[in-house]
């Protein structure tokens, strides 16, 4: 053991030799094997080459051929260790494994029965706990895992103990679990080479498992193995980077003397970038420019690593605008395509009776119900009635609803209620539940479509797969756990797309050990994401280290030496965000490291790269941004004005001109939850059936009677939700009373709510236009001349404090003086929402009508061509949905 090259291969040994690493690698592996079996040449089946995957065994594969010359050449296997040992127990008499589904499935059954773990989510417990066994088998700790555990920690961990050793005995007590099964099968492969000992290579494989690590011990005992792995001084970038990153002696100024005595001009400083930047976009764009930068100097093979992957999402949608597409070997959780999203909205409309946002997500999608186009007028017709009538949920209502808006059902909607009706919920094993599932898509005729779209078809493929895996399971199962199961395993498998073949990845740190690229770009290279944080488990690093199970010191030391092989290979740059938001994203350790060094040992820090503008096809950018002052026609404008309309164009023309000219609205939220205007209207509506039922001036009766009449009207909304309101509300009827006996006490009475008033004026350049409003209350009394006097009363479930703001200023906060001048009457405003309750009078020297014939003069204005600006304080635009349009805040000044 520990011979070093040149030495002699000799059945029985194991050899280590180092090599060149980087680009060098590979052609120094192949040069090795050609040296040593020259005499076999040009078939060298007979040797075996261990590859870590099957892409560096492509790539070794290639370098062989490059460097024997001949135009025809048996090459020798080359595989990685765990797909050769499958090969061997696939053609034996070994049954089939276990599925994971299966297992996982089993495990949960125990779980279920476990009373002391309380409320807990006992699939993702399941789930942990299955991994956890799966790396026990794999450090062959056997059945004595229990007294192992104990050991350790005497009785401090017995209930943990007990549940590990009850997830040992149902998964691994008849050896069916994948470690087991691949000990099998290495002990099979163990078996065929001792039968005809044959020389094996190790092509930089790099961590091995306990099981894989065992088997080479025993390997080497048999037959010639030679492990080729990089040397760590190979060559000056290699040293550079192993000097940075090692963890002991001697500290780091001296191995930065060491460097800078033995290289005059840094090995590092033309090789690698790095590249800070202040937020994602950042990021993404100083990548996808420094990927520009090493394409156009001709390099094609560019890995991106991606560490960060939000930033790497958008590093590909940039470099597919320059029309530079990127394989992405990383996929996506299946979870979050869009084909399993269809599947979760139309599961949430099972469970919760057609939610309304979840319900036109359906009616929306391409996935479902046939062609979308043929539905989407009628459809936002729908939308629109459900958000103007407040209805959240619930079939019954829907259907009501478009019966009303559209004189029959329509097929979709019908189509909806009846997958539903047939989707059976009674308890039942997983697989049936699938098979449930499968059957309403297909009466959705979401099948066709699902199977079209390459994501979609990876769903339905998973599905049937589970259902299969699942067929002999006869634990029974709710909906909601059935649920719970599908959304773990749809975020438990992968979708990647192979459609696209390109010779730059997105890939990570371990799918790239052993590759050749030309270029490497680490996206994410910050201490969240370099090395990777442990996450929490049932054991501690110090227990997993002391048990034989990889610990995130040993996972980091691993991507360490992943990523010196990486970035010895050609120009590399190590990306990050500086900054989260407001708070300071620090860089890797390996970063700062590898820049003090650098400072250390050459005075100089290590280049950065700018953001940059990444080259990108042609397209029309947007003009300057300036303050919006259109100016319309008077066919344009309308001919109809309510106090509120007379307001916001006060406040601001320019939400005016796309309130009341262009009609447009705000979306209606078709919610539950009671806010304060829902809280408002109810209140209006009580207190007009109130007065309409003319009650008598008597404190009790009448307090007795708005109490009556306040939870009918309460007991009409959402439970959880009105409460709250309810008893704001009862708190105040007493005042409001009172404030209403004091009323009648001086004279007033009711004369009705919710009256209309309407005055037409003649405005030059527009013709005629009625202004109207209607007034929450209008109350009367007689006066001294025979005759009645008026007062409207309008109802506020704000403060009063603002409310009395506005009556200081009423040319500017016109709907109290409008109002007045079209019942040519008194006013008040009257707050509802707090005690006391007290009329807050108009001034009865208000100049309503010259408030009010401002209007008609503004009109005119505006029919001769005046602009509308948007011109409105901050106050006012704090709550406008129209700054989306006027991008008040990024005008530019000509």
């Amino acid at each position: 053991m520990g011979q070093r090259q040149g030495q002699i291969e000799v059945p029985g040994t194991l050899i280590r030799p180092n090599i060149p690493g980087g680009p060098a690698l590979p052609r120094a592996v192949a040069r090795r094997l050609l040296d040593q079996h020259a005499t076999r040449l040009p078939d060298l089946s007979g040797l075996t080459v261990l590859v870590p995957n099957h892409r560096a065994g492509q790539d070794f594969a290639r370098a062989l051929a490059r460097e024997t010359g001949f135009s025809a050449l048996i090459p020798p296997r080359i595989t990685p260790l765990k797909a050769w040992a499958e090969t061997l127990l696939a053609a034996s008499a070994v049954g089939p494994a276990e599925p994971q589904a299966r297992r996982l499935a089993r495990l949960h059954g125990v779980l279920r029965r476990a009373d002391w773990l309380g409320v807990v989510d006992k699939w993702a417990l399941a789930n942990e706990l299955l991994q956890v066994a799966d790396e026990l088998s794999a450090a062959r700790l056997g059945g004595d895992i229990g007294s192992r555990i104990r050991a350790l920690h005497g009785e401090s961990l017995d209930r943990e103990t007990a549940l590990i050793e009850a997830v040992w005995q149902a998964l691994n007590n008849d050896g069916s679990d994948p470690q087991a099964r691949y000990a099998r099968a290495l002990d099979l492969l163990l078996a065929q080479i001792e039968a005809a000992p044959l020389p094996i290579y190790g092509y930089a494989l790099g961590t091995l498992t306990a099981l894989e690590q065992q088997f080479l011990d025993r390997c080497a005992a048999i037959t010639p193995l030679t492990l080729l792995e990089p040397a760590a001084d190979a060559d000056p970038v290699s040293l550079t980077l192993h000097q940075a990153w090692q963890t002991i002696d001697p500290p780091l100024r001296e191995r930065a003397a060491m460097l800078a005595g033995r290289f005059a001009v840094s090995p590092i400083e033309s090789r690698i970038t790095l590249g800070p930047a202040p937020h994602l976009e950042a990021e993404a764009r100083a990548v996808t420019t420094w990927v520009a930068e090493q394409l156009h100097a001709g390099r094609r093979d560019i890995a991106l690593i991606a560490l960060d992957r939000e930033t790497t999402r958008r590093v590909r949608a940039l470099l597919e605008r320059m029309d530079v597409l990127v394989a992405d070997e990383t996929g996506w959780t299946l979870s979050t395509t869009a084909a399993a999203a269809v599947i979760d909205r139309w599961l949430e409309c099972v469970a919760s009776d057609f939610p309304h946002v979840e319900l036109l997500d359906l009616l929306k999608s391409p996935f479902v119900l046939g062609n979308p186009d043929a539905r989407q007028d009628r459809v936002l017709q729908f939308e629109l009635a459900l958000r103007r009538h407040g209805i959240s949920q619930g079939m019954a209502d829907l259907q009501r609803l478009a019966h009303a808006q559209f004189g029959a059902l329509p097929t979709w909607l019908a189509a909806l209620a009846d997958a539903r009706q047939r989707f059976s919920q009674a308890r039942a094993p997983l697989a049936t539940w699938l098979a449930r599932l499968t059957d309403s898509l297909a009466r959705l005729d979401a099948l066709g479509p699902l199977q079209a779209d390459a994501a979609g078809a990876g769903v339905l493929e998973t599905l049937v797969g589970l259902r299969h895996d699942l067929a002999d399971d006869g634990e029974k199962y709710g909906f909601g756990e059935w649920r719970r199961w599908l959304n773990l395993a749809l975020e438990s498998a992968s979708f990647i797309d192979a459609r696209i073949a390109s010779p730059i990845v997105l890939t990570s740190l371990p799918a790239a050990r052993g590759r050749l690229f030309e270029a490497v770009a680490v996206i994410g290279a910050d201490a969240r994401h370099l090395p990777a944080r442990p996450a929490p488990g049932l054991f501690s690093q110090a227990t997993r280290a002391q048990l034989g199970l990889p610990t995130a010191a040993a996972e980091a030391a691993a991507a360490t030496v992943d990523l010196i092989q990486l970035l010895v290979q050609g120009p590399a740059l190590l990306s990050w965000q500086a900054w989260q938001g407001d708070e300071p994203n620090p860089a890797s350790p390996l970063v700062q490291r590898l820049q003090a060094l650098h400072q250390a040992a050459w005075g100089l820090p290590l280049r950065e790269q700018a953001c940059g503008e990444p080259p990108a096809q042609g397209s029309l950018l947007p003009g300057a941004c300036k303050q919006p002052a259109p100016a319309v026609s008077p066919a344009q404008l309308p001919r109809r004005y309510s106090p509120t309309a007379y307001q916001t164009l006060l406040d601001c023309p320019y939400r005016f001109f796309v309130r009341n000219v262009l009609g447009i609205q705000e979306l209606l939220e078709a919610d539950e939850a009671l806010d304060k205007s829902d809280y408002g209207n109810a209140l209006h509506r009580i207190l007009k059936i109130f007065h309409d039922s003319d009650p008598a001036p008597d404190r009790t009766a009448a307090l007795a009677r708005l109490h009556e009449i306040s939870a009918a009207e309460f007991a009409a909304l959402p439970a959880f939700t009105a409460a709250a309101w309810r008893s704001r509300w009862d708190h105040v009827q007493p005042a409001y009373i009172d404030s209403w006996l004091s009323w009648v006490a001086r004279g007033w009475r009711y004369q009705s709510g919710e009256a209309d008033f309407a005055v037409t004026q003649q405005v030059p350049g527009l013709g005629e236009v009625v202004l109207h409003g209607r007034v929450d209350r209008v109350d009367c009394r007689p006066d001294p001349g025979g005759g009645e006097t008026l007062t409207v009363i309008d109802y506020k479930t704000g403060a009063a404090q603002g409310l009395k703001k506005k009556l200081r200023d009423p040319a500017e906060a016109v709907q109290l003086p409008f109002y007045a001048w079209l019942a040519n009457a008194a006013a008040a405003y009257l707050p509802i929402n707090e005690i006391p309750v007290a009329p807050l009078e108009l001034d009865g020297e208000t100049d309503v009508d010259a408030i009010s014939r401002r209007l008609p003069e503004l009109l005119e204005a505006l029919a001769a061509g005046s602009a509308l600006p948007a011109s409105g304080i901050d106050a006012v635009c704090r709550h406008c949905e129209a700054r989306g349009l006027c991008r008040k805040g990024m005008w530019v000044d000509e």
